[in-house]
């Protein structure tokens, strides 16, 4: 008789469901910008495919763009998939370029929120800060820092348990 009733590791590995990549959809957050004879960002592409001489949008504020040459590790490329570094040569925008934007697909832009719900977990809290609503914070999303205001609380999950 087995000491535990669980699948081995390498069952539960076998059985995970890796999430489809959307090879029409291209998605980078951008981390960096410069200027090297024209418009360069740096970032990391999440889904799709993005290729030389495509057009893109730059979220959140919808400028349409063209990708004049890809660089991964400092070499030119044609072509770049997910989880690539790349620097991008762009076209068409000079200055409305900021960390945290997203070049996406014309085609399928991505959504923008003024409001959302999360699920947090409180790592550190000043000494005389109370969590409550409308208690003030700094949100950190890939290379975005953004001040927000915590609107409602909808409930309280208790962390040993983890269950409301």
């Amino acid at each position: 008789m087995p000491l535990v009733e669980w699948p081995c590791l390498f069952e539960v590995l076998d059985a995970v469901e890796i999430p489809p990549r959307d090879p029409k959809g291209p998605r980078m957050p951008i981390i960096d910008k410069f200027k090297d004879m024209g418009t360069v960002v740096k970032g990391k592409v999440e889904s799709g495919t993005m290729h030389e001489g495509y057009f893109l949008l730059v979220m959140p504020n919808k400028a349409q763009v063209k990708v004049l040459a890809i660089y991964c590790d400092e070499d030119k490329a044609i072509r770049a998939g997910p989880g690539e570094n790349l620097q991008v040569k762009l076209s068409g925008i000079e200055e409305d370029i900021l960390s945290g934007f997203v070049l996406c697909s014309v085609a399928k832009p991505i959504p923008t929120v003024t409001e959302f719900t999360a699920q947090l977990r409180i790592l550190e809290l000043l000494d005389n800060a109370i969590f409550t609503d409308g208690y003030k914070a700094v949100l950190h999303i890939h290379s975005v820092v953004e001040e927000c205001e915590i609107v409602e609380l909808l409930q309280q999950i208790d962390p040993k348990t983890r269950n409301p």
